[in-house]
């Protein structure tokens, strides 16, 4: 376990890499689809992944592609969904120069450019049935003609693709070819939600904390486990990714609590009015009169420092440099600088290369 966690904390490191959801094979179904993932990656075999939105398709494309014989070559990522039926073919296969207005030059298509490579085409299933009809073409003749072209042009592309729908239901309901399916189904490969592969849950957690935070990085508390264990997960690891920010904003650095822990369904200031409710109105048994006012103030004085603290730090941490932090609080950076002195003096932990002057 502890392997494939610092494989994929190598891998966000670069910073090319930076940006993508991280995978991380820990529990038995995921290892196994790991395991088929890089067997299927030595053949030519066009393959098709199933599984829910923000489970991890398109890292399970790169998976068969690194593994693969055309590892050094481009892989090209599609979302079918979000190209413009008016555009689709100029996307997918390019154009010759004056093939239109504004084509002031020849421009290469999804084919060209992931030539000799993989060709990754997310939510297939949304793909319009016109166009689904010149894939299915392409895909038989290994040539593409571009928009305003004449000649056809060769191309050596290994296709894998994904969807989140049934697509032997669509074919059923007509939304879908069936025998554009049955060419991209030459292997397939099902990636379950991750409520369902609760294993890679904590070790997802620690790779999403090592890459939205610095050195030291903060850990887990056991009951901050049990409740990312409990919980059902319905945007998957993107969600897990989201919840993992929100929790390094809302922690002190060094570890991440329960109460650190927001789903997306909570209100992330709902225990501050809490607490604001209890101080308004105190139970009987505390002290009353001045007394309590003035440890009344007191509290609520030390719950701002505490948030100003954690807001601080957390911007610091998102921007690296004290005038850019300054700009996200809304704020000058004198104020900024006046404000960290002021909390180191009470006692709140501020890094030396934040404090300094």
């Amino acid at each position: 376990v502890e392997h494939m966690i610092q494989l994929e904390r190598d891998r966000i490191s670069d910073s090319q890499h930076a940006d993508e959801q991280p995978f991380v094979f820990v529990d038995d179904s995921s290892v196994a689809l790991f395991e088929l993932a890089c067997r299927v990656a030595k053949t030519d075999v066009p393959v098709l992944i199933s599984g829910p939105t923000g489970a991890g398709k398109e890292i399970i494309a790169k998976v068969i592609h690194e593994a693969s014989l055309k590892e050094a070559m481009p892989f090209v990522a599609i979302n079918c969904a979000a190209i413009p039926a008016s555009l689709a073919e100029d996307m997918l296969f390019g154009h010759e120069k004056g093939a239109f207005t504004g084509a002031l030059k020849e421009k290469k298509g999804y084919f060209e450019q992931a030539h000799g490579g993989t060709l990754f085409l997310d939510e297939i299933g949304e793909m319009p049935l016109e166009l689904q009809s010149k894939l299915l073409r392409v895909l038989q003749e290994k040539k593409i003609t571009r928009v305003g072209g004449t000649t056809q042009k060769r191309v050596d592309v290994r296709i894998v693709a994904a969807s989140n729908i049934n697509l032997k239901q669509a074919v059923t309901e007509k939304k879908f070819r069936e025998d554009l399916y049955y060419r991209l189904s030459g292997f397939k490969l099902s990636l379950l939600p991750l409520c369902q592969r609760r294993r890679d849950i904590e070790a997802l957690s620690y790779v999403l904390i090592q890459k939205h935070s610095s050195k030291p990085f903060p850990q887990l508390k056991e009951c901050a486990k049990a409740a990312l264990l409990d919980y059902q997960w319905p945007g998957n690891v993107r969600e897990l990714e989201n919840l993992i920010q929100r929790a390094l904003i809302m922690c002190d650095g060094k570890e991440i609590r329960q109460e650190d822990i927001i789903f997306d369904d909570d209100d992330p200031i709902h225990d501050f009015m809490n607490l604001q409710e209890k101080l308004t109105n105190p139970p009987e048994t505390q002290v009353s009169g001045s007394g309590f006012l003035e440890g009344k103030d007191l509290l609520i004085k030390s719950l701002r420092n505490e948030l100003e603290h954690k807001n601080i730090m957390a911007a610091m941490e998102l921007t690296g440099n004290r005038s850019d932090a300054a700009e996200r609080l809304g704020i000058s950076t004198r104020t900024l600088r006046n404000k960290i002195t002021k909390l180191r003096a009470l006692g709140m932990e501020v890094p030396s290369a934040y404090a300094r002057v």
